[in-house]
């Protein structure tokens, strides 16, 4: 079914996002909250990341207004027994690193990009609070992809916002991306990640990891995982198509691109 938008101008949202927030509501039973952070792929240079924001990927004022709700999202039974009848609430994804830069300047080489994904979460946890999440008895966080990633990343924040549920779980789809070579013996992810890291300056959101090793390693769920304490439900295929396809074989790993 095609879910209902909450299309929310705000002072606060505007000065971490420069768009108005979006989100996507599928209401249910009240205590019990199931936000999801979409997926998207990152991007890793000015370049890619200002071509983003002519997109539905990179500004909220170029996503569709309604989208299926289907899998996890279903409110109907058959398609959906364990979560039909919940609150779901899609997050759209915009900032180009899994909900995690924070860059305070604006002008990036002339142009005029937003490295906030740290505060379009929090922002928009706090939209969400005054819309019914703070009285959650069970809440479920999860994220598909380059969301799935944010689900890792966000698994512990989410369970903080909500001391007083019975229950706080994450679940990450097809998030668990590997730091490994390529098929010609690059390090084609690593490298990718690593201009994402210091572009968007993810690695203050790790300050304990990033005492510890390279802060591009840090953005990997290899590492993430290890310090959350949230129960957690990894769910991710033996084949997942984009890893093979993009990290694995990439076309740089191509001889006659060389």
């Amino acid at each position: 079914m095609a879910s209902r938008v909450l299309r929310k101008r705000t002072k606060a949202y505007k000065r971490r996002c420069g768009v108005p927030l979006m989100v996507k509501i599928e209401s249910c039973l009240p205590s019990l909250r199931a936000p999801r952070l979409g997926g998207g792929g990152w991007c890793h240079d000015v370049e890619s990341c200002n071509a983003r924001k002519y997109t539905n990927l990179g500004s909220s004022n170029r996503m569709e207004r309604q989208v299926p709700f289907t899998g996890i999202l279903s409110n109907l039974p058959s398609n959906n027994p364990d979560f039909s009848d919940w609150n779901i609430v899609v997050i759209r994804y915009c900032d180009g690193a899994s909900f995690s830069g924070d860059v305070e300047e604006t002008n990036q080489n002339g142009t005029t990009l937003y490295f906030r994904g740290q505060r379009i979460w929090k922002a928009v946890m706090e939209e969400l609070f005054l819309k019914g999440l703070a009285t959650a008895n069970k809440a479920l966080l999860t994220g598909c992809s380059a969301g799935g990633l944010a689900t890792y990343i966000h698994c512990d924040d989410f369970k903080a916002l909500l001391p007083n549920a019975e229950t706080v779980k994450c679940m990450a789809d097809g998030g668990f991306f590997l730091d490994v070579k390529d098929i010609s013996g690059k390090s084609y992810i690593h490298d990718f990640y690593s201009d994402v890291v210091h572009l968007q300056d993810v690695g203050k959101r790790f300050p304990n990891c990033i005492s510890q090793m390279d802060a591009t390693k840090c953005f990997f769920p290899e590492e993430i995982i290890k310090g959350i304490s949230t129960p957690v439900f990894v769910l991710n295929s033996a084949y997942d198509s984009v890893q093979v396809q993009s990290m694995l074989v990439p076309s740089s790993s191509d001889p006659s691109n060389s």
